[in-house]
């Protein structure tokens, strides 16, 4: 008999960003009853190691059999050294590789890919990305965006200047003095213009440094970023941000820790996903890009799939592009088609109720968007490989026993 299984969601950082990574991650495990999760909230100045952290204390003896993460690497680094015993992890946070440990992120090519088409569709030509962190991977980072952006001058459209967390992630701190290498690079780019940082607080850190140095954003220089929604609405003008689909890294991420908690190896190598969210504010101006908005689409099959939605309502609802684009790009972005993933949804809600309720088979099929019972067996068995009925006994052979 299988026994419940405890997963720790373990975070640093508590913003709208990471509850949308919950949501994803508790999206699969309402589904699979097995899984007992808690969430276990760290310090900021957990990674220093300065004093014993209250959470890390709770997390080891609540003793889960999987951590799913989000943290940056000095803080896992420690979470590990700190356990008594390895267990499998999954991190959603871009972070250094370690030994056992698997990654879900998004892929940065995907972002820079979204920011440089949005800013082009504002009537930009002049690009420029800025880094405002130590990173290892700096060089690579100027790499991708050379090839996505085509600069004229690669060596000018790009600037690594180190500014302390606790400045950019301050909305409301000044910026004096500005780095004169920062101020001279801004003042010499062609305007108008568009900067690209991916730096957490760096949107709105550069912002206020525009307004110090008398530019003018959007008018002089755009300014788009990856901060959370909380920095970004704090900005003045708000800053336009593209995000990694959150939930559907949490989802992707949580689908993983299951799958290692039963003996599968950690990939080596991170699980990149492609899917990202366009948030379009006034640092950019108002013109919203005719691009594909994965993100919105997933969140709308998430809620709607179950009341027998289309394909066609989907594209009404959430894109401004045609039936033939959206159909590529969402298969490109998350391996399949619209159409399977309203049916993935449905029968990922069939999964719950047969396994917690004892509502008939009709009663499911209706409840879950299907047409008839027929459709309902047939595409039940396409995605699970057995029947509903035999699904709904397997599961209740899989229930722990109460004490």
């Amino acid at each position: 008999m299988q026994n419940v299984r405890k997963v720790a969601i373990v975070s640093s950082v508590w913003t709208a960003y990471v509850y949308r990574l919950m949501l994803g991650a508790l999206s699969y495990a309402e589904v699979n009853p097995s899984l007992v999760t808690r969430d276990f909230r760290f310090s900021h100045d957990f990674q220093n190691g300065d004093d014993p952290d209250t959470a890390l204390s709770q997390l080891i003896k609540w003793d889960p059999d999987g951590l799913l993460c989000d943290l940056e690497s000095k803080s896992l680094e420690r979470l590990i050294q700190s356990l008594p015993q390895s267990r499998p992890i999954v991190n959603m946070c871009a972070s250094n590789p370690m030994p056992g440990v698997a990654r879900v992120v998004g892929r940065h090519t995907a972002w820079l890919e979204m920011c440089v088409r949005h800013l082009r569709q504002q009537g930009l030509r002049s690009l420029a990305h800025l880094v405002l962190e130590d990173w290892p991977k700096q060089n690579f980072l100027f790499e991708q965006f050379n090839q996505i952006a085509r600069p004229a001058s690669s060596a000018k459209a790009n600037l690594l200047e180190v500014i302390k967390p606790s400045i950019l992630q301050d909305a409301y701190g000044s910026v004096k003095p500005v780095p004169a290498r920062l101020a001279a690079w801004l003042r010499q780019l062609p305007k108008p213009g568009g900067v690209i940082c991916a730096t957490l607080g760096g949107g709105g850190y550069l912002i206020r440094v525009c307004h110090e140095l008398g530019l003018r954003v959007p008018e002089d220089i755009a300014v788009l970023g990856q901060d959370d929604s909380d920095l970004a609405i704090a900005s003045q003008p708000p800053l336009t941000t593209v995000l990694p689909a959150a939930q559907q890294i949490g989802r992707e991420a949580m689908q993983l820790l299951d799958q290692m908690m039963d003996g599968k190896p950690a990939p080596k190598e991170p699980v990149r996903l492609n899917a990202m969210d366009l948030h379009v504010r006034e640092s950019t101006g108002l013109k919203r890009a005719a691009i594909c908005d994965i993100a919105a689409a997933l969140e709308y099959i998430n809620q709607h799939a179950c009341h027998g939605v289309s394909v066609e309502q989907v594209i009404k609802e959430t894109q401004r592009v045609s039936k033939v684009t959206f159909h590529k790009h969402f298969q490109t972005a998350t391996g399949q088609s619209p159409g399977e993933a309203i049916q993935q949804r449905q029968v990922e809600e069939a999964r719950r109720l047969l396994a917690n309720t004892e509502l008939s088979i009709t009663t499911i099929a209706e409840n879950c968007g299907f047409s008839d019972g027929s459709n309902f067996a047939r595409s039940f068995r396409a995605v699970q490989g057995i029947t509903p009925m035999a699904y709904r006994k397997q599961s209740q052979l899989k229930k722990p026993s109460a004490k």
